[in-house]
């Protein structure tokens, strides 16, 4: 009778909520709200509507439900929970939330010893502490979660370090609801540690199986780790001969304490061919072409032919190099002819370089030497000049990301010694020594809700004879995207008989703070951030010249795209030293 007259009530009423009103904490809430049968069964009355004794049905089981809910969040002790049936309403006081007492976490194998050896490499400094790959400590809060995603985390942890077997044979938690505490315990079965067996490359067509075994640097019986694979397939994948590599273990063929390694992988095609056509503030319209071949001449080597025809600029490059061996190591030979049109500071330049070139992706090294010829202004300020420098050109990158970094440095240091001649417009020969130093620093900080502070510093310096003329390449004038925003591409500088000449000095510095912007504001659109900027720097022909540098601020849009980050800014600079409002478009980062 009871049960009939509530039914009645419930079908009668026009008060009955649309939806579950829940007053708990906030974690609770939300799990109530999204995991309730009654309350996603009010959700969707509007579409599926309730009969009274579906109604009666959820109210009779939500009480039990709530309780098995709050334990996953650890409390075992729930205070209150009440709920008004006809007035849609749930009360939850949970209570104290249960934390750990004891852990027990013991090692063990299928033949019953005590503990797995700790692994020892060659390149290990001590030995691993097998505890410490458990991100649990006694007195932690106990949620079924944090339970879970510990066990996860010790498995992962030791199938990377050695250990690709390892499984759990016993997980227990034992609930003591009285005491608001729980005891855990674990034993882990690590299983064998496993040392590399054959390496299998599967899909190898054009390039040669014994470069790519160099190249993935990894040594039959040599301890497993998932790094050491995780840094042979980037190394394959750096190389530029592949466009997908996987390797990984075959873990169904255990031979020994070895597994086989395969190496599967889809070539590159031996030649590509790439046309642009576009606008760069630094070079106004311009139209590119670039052809790669990765077998060239039937030889392991890779030539790149690439030519950028624009309205103030033009260059022309080719390239030969080896394919990259054990080493990360390419030997390169290249020509390059570039041409500035400007009305102020026209140039032309050739140079020949031979060379070597190291890659990883904390590290790039570069040394040549470079053979240049150039061209610089007109009139009385014509200028040829020739010179022969050894470069050393390091770079360093300590970073999440190399693609899109939001946390970490990246450093570039450019450092070249040789001898320069020159002629001038009235036919005067000089010749000498040059020393060339330049260093810049990028470092990128995260802050709170995904904002991001960016700072970048350069400075360089070029010590050679006075009067003697050195190639433009060699020199420096500032301004433009990676440089002083406000300011046309490389107009700041020192200027002789109103023609820009390059600078011996410079210095330039950059802070930007970057606001992400909601997708739903944006059409949905994820990555998409705004900047604000400020730029200061100048280059001159000595330190002196830089004490009244030029400066430059802006705001712009940030789009961390696919490929790459793509940079849209607005910028204003001094008028008084040729500044003014000029729009900044770039992909890309000078790392």
């Amino acid at each position: 009778m009871k049960h009939w007259l509530m039914g009645l009530a419930l079908c009668t009423s026009s008060a009955w909520a649309a939806t579950l009103d829940v007053t708990a904490p906030d974690d609770v809430q939300a799990l109530l709200v999204k995991h309730l049968d009654l309350a996603r069964a009010l959700a969707r009355a509007d579409k599926q509507p309730l009969d009274a004794d579906e109604r009666l049905r959820l109210c009779g089981i939500t009480a039990a439900q709530v309780r098995e809910l709050l334990e996953t969040l650890g409390y075992f002790n729930p205070a209150e929970i009440s709920l008004d049936c006809e007035a849609a309403s749930l009360r939850v006081e949970p209570g104290p939330a249960a934390r750990l007492r004891r852990i027990d976490f013991q090692f063990g194998t299928t033949e019953g010893s005590a503990e797995p050896p700790a692994p020892t490499d060659e390149s290990a400094t001590r030995p691993l502490d097998w505890r410490s790959l458990l991100p649990l400590s006694e007195g932690d809060a106990f949620t079924s979660e944090r339970w879970n995603g510990a066990k996860r985390a010790v498995l992962a942890q030791a199938r990377s370090r050695g250990y690709p077997l390892a499984t759990w044979r016993t997980t227990s938690a034992d609930v003591d609801a009285p005491a608001n505490a729980v005891d855990v315990q674990l034993i882990l079965d690590p299983g064998v540690e496993v040392r590399l067996g054959r390496i299998e490359i599967e899909g190898l067509k054009y390039f040669d199986r014994e470069r790519t075994l160099d190249l993935l640097g990894l040594t039959e019986g040599r301890r497993y780790t998932e790094q050491r694979l995780l840094n042979a397939q980037e190394r394959l994948l750096k190389s530029g001969l592949f466009d997908s590599v996987q390797v990984e273990l075959d873990v169904d063929r255990l031979e020994g304490d070895r597994m086989p390694v395969r190496v599967r992988v889809k070539e590159s095609s031996l030649q590509q061919l790439s046309l642009g056509v576009g606008w760069q503030s630094n070079s106004g319209e311009r139209v590119s072409l670039e052809h790669i071949h990765r077998q060239a001449f039937g030889f392991p080597l890779r030539s790149r032919i690439k030519l950028a025809l624009g309205r103030f600029a033009q260059e022309a490059d080719f390239e030969l190099s080896t394919h990259p061996q054990a080493r990360q190591l390419r030997e390169l030979v290249s020509l390059n002819f570039q041409r500035e049109a400007s009305d102020d500071a026209p140039f032309r330049q050739f140079s020949i370089k031979v060379g070597q070139v190291f890659e990883t992706r904390r590290e790039d090294r570069t040394v040549s030497l470079d053979a240049i010829n150039s061209r610089q202004g007109t009139g009385l300020q014509l200028r040829d000049a020739n010179a022969l420098v050894l470069n050393y050109n390091p770079t360093w990158r300590d970073l999440d990301n190399v693609l899109l970094p939001t946390r970490g440095n990246a450093w570039l240091v450019q450092s070249a010694v040789g001898f320069s001649r020159s002629r001038d417009a009235l036919g005067v020969n000089r010749k000498g020594g040059l020393l060339r130093l330049h260093g810049r620093w990028q470092h990128y900080m995260p802050l709170a809700k995904g904002r991001q502070l960016g700072l970048r510093l350069e400075a360089g310096h070029l010590w050679s004879q006075d009067e003697l003329g050195v190639p433009e390449s060699l020199r420096w004038r500032a301004g433009g995207d990676e440089s002083v925003r406000g300011y046309s591409y490389r107009s700041l500088g020192p200027e002789a008989n109103g023609q820009g000449v390059g600078g011996s000095a410079i210095w330039t510095a950059s802070a930007e703070f970057t606001q992400p912007l909601p997708p739903r504001w944006v059409g949905g659109l994820e990555g998409l951030g705004a900047a604000v900027f400020i730029d200061a720097g100048q280059a001159g022909q000595d330190w002196r010249d830089l004490r009244k540098p030029a400066a430059g601020a802006g705001f712009g849009l940030r789009w961390r795209s696919p490929v790459g980050l793509l940079r849209a800014d607005i910028a204003h600079g001094q008028p008084s030293k040729g500044g003014g409002w000029r729009l900044h478009i770039s992909v890309g980062l000078a790392l």
